[in-house]
C-alpha cells in the first residue's frame, strides 16, 4: 500500500513515481527558529515541509533581515537545487515548527533525472516560487505596513491547518523589517476590527475575508500563480 505525503507538491506525483521517491525520504521534525541553510553555504538536503513553514530571509549589513519568500506544504526548500545548485543564496529559517520530509541533494538530483512527472512538477513550482519572490519586491516597496502585514498573515494562514498561527510579534517584525512596536500597533488595529485575536504568541484568524480585503493585490497575484501552475496547493 502506498502512503501519500502531506506535502501537496509530492502528493501531486503519481503513485508510480512516489513509490520511487518514498524510498529515499527521511521524516524529520523542524523546531522553531532552526536554520536549515545559510547564505552561500552548501547544503546536503532538500526539504519538503508537511506541517512546518520556512522563511527565506536575506540578512542585511544593518543586522536586520528581510523575508523574500515563505514555503510550507505547497513546496520545497531549496529551489536552487532544482537547477542543480548546491549553495543557498538566502538563510532558510523555520517560522512555524513542524514535520518535514527531506531527501539528500545527490538523490534528489537522481530522482529529477529519471522521473519525468516529478521533474515537470518541480519546474512548475520553481516558476510559482519565482513569482512570489518578484511580487515581494514590489510589495515591500509600494504598500503600507498594514497591507503587508495582512498579506503575510494570509500566506501563513494558507499553509497551516485550522486558524491558529504560532508567531511572536518579534518574529513578525523581523520578517516585515519594522520594529516590534510597529507590528504591535497593526495587530491592535486588526483586533479592534475583530479580524484576529492575539495572545501569548498565538494569532487566531477570525475573519479571513476582511483580512483579504485589507491586504494589497500582491497576495492575490501570487495565489493566482500557484493555483494556475500547481492547482490544489492550498485549500483555503
Amino acid at each position: 500500500m502506498v502512503h501519500g505525503p502531506k506535502n501537496s507538491l509530492l502528493a501531486s506525483i503519481p503513485d508510480t513515481e512516489w513509490i520511487e521517491i518514498q524510498k529515499l525520504c527521511e521524516f524529520v521534525q523542524l523546531p522553531l527558529g532552526c536554520v536549515l541553510y545559510e547564505p552561500r553555504g552548501p547544503f546536503d538536503y532538500v526539504y519538503f515541509p508537511e506541517t512546518a513553514i520556512i522563511s527565506n530571509v536575506a540578512p542585511l549589513k544593518t543586522d536586520k533581515t528581510a523575508e523574500t519568500s515563505t514555503t510550507g506544504r505547497e513546496g520545497m526548500i531549496n529551489v536552487g537545487a532544482i537547477m542543480g545548485d548546491d549553495q543557498s543564496m538566502h538563510r532558510a529559517v523555520v517560522q512555524v515548527s513542524g514535520d518535514s520530509i527531506r531527501i539528500s541533494f545527490r538523490e534528489f538530483q537522481e530522482l529529477q533525472a529519471r522521473l519525468p512527472v516529478f521533474r515537470r512538477k518541480l519546474n512548475a513550482y520553481s516558476r510559482a516560487f519565482l513569482a512570489q519572490v518578484m511580487q515581494s519586491v514590489a510589495c515591500n516597496a509600494s504598500h503600507t505596513l498594514l497591507q503587508r502585514c495582512a498579506r503575510w498573515l494570509l500566506k501563513s494562514h494558507d499553509r497551516v491547518d485550522g486558524d491558529e498561527l504560532r508567531l511572536t510579534q518579534q518574529f513578525l517584525a523581523e520578517m516585515l523589517v519594522v520594529s516590534r512596536v510597529a507590528v504591535n500597533a497593526e495587530l491592535r488595529k486588526f483586533q479592534q476590527l475583530q479580524v484576529l485575536t492575539y495572545s501569548r504568541g498565538i494569532i487566531t484568524i477570525l475573519d479571513r475575508r476582511l483580512l483579504e480585503r485589507t491586504s494589497c493585490e500582491c497576495y492575490r497575484a501570487v495565489r493566482r500563480e500557484y493555483d494556475r501552475l500547481l492547482p490544489g496547493s492550498f485549500t483555503k
